[in-house]
């Protein structure tokens, strides 16, 4: 059974394992990692399992920070995580991942409502970015986005294909487009 699975089964699995896009999804999310720990922490000072504790941080009214802490991180994990799976896949090809990390955050914005609506009293807001969709409910979103934009990305690149600058603008800036 150990050969069988040595020989058949580990190599596909490994081969899969180690594409560009599944390593840049492992690294990309390895991003969110220290957002997610500290939210956790959070989580668990504001909910603390013994009640005599719960108690005493509720009515200190510290269970409000700690719970603004804990959206904080995790309301906006798929940000992190576009950027990051964005900025793997480019910086794994060989160039600079920033730029791609930051093109991939404003097409995940520019995928999401740019309004809300309260359900009270039926106001519609404008121009505000939803946190609805930049936590847990947009991660598969924000991996799709973060694997299309790296890929992309390289693939200009690779071909050469970008704003071409005269040589007395700053290589920075040449860069950057």
């Amino acid at each position: 059974m150990n050969e069988f699975i040595n020989e058949k089964v580990l190599p596909p699995v490994l081969k899969f394992v180690n594409t560009k896009a599944i390593t840049a999804l492992r690294n990309g999310m390895l991003y969110t990692m220290p957002f997610t720990i500290v939210g956790s922490i959070f989580l668990l000072l504001a909910n603390f399992p013994i009640k005599s504790v719960s108690d005493w941080v509720t009515n200190s009214g510290l269970a409000n920070y700690f719970n603004e802490a804990f959206g904080a991180s995790f309301a906006i994990m798929a940000i992190f995580a576009v950027v990051g799976i964005a900025y793997s896949y480019v910086k794994d090809s060989g160039f600079e991942g920033l730029p791609a990390g930051m093109i991939a955050l404003v097409v995940f914005l520019m995928t999401q409502t740019s309004s809300v609506t309260d359900g009270q009293s039926g106001v519609t807001i404008g121009n505000v970015i939803n946190k609805t969709w930049t936590g847990g409910q947009g991660m598969i979103a924000a991996i799709l986005v973060g694997l299309f934009v790296g890929w992309a990305y390289v693939w200009f690149l690779k071909r050469d294909i970008r704003i071409k600058l005269p040589e007395q603008v700053p290589t920075n800036v040449a860069n950057s487009l």
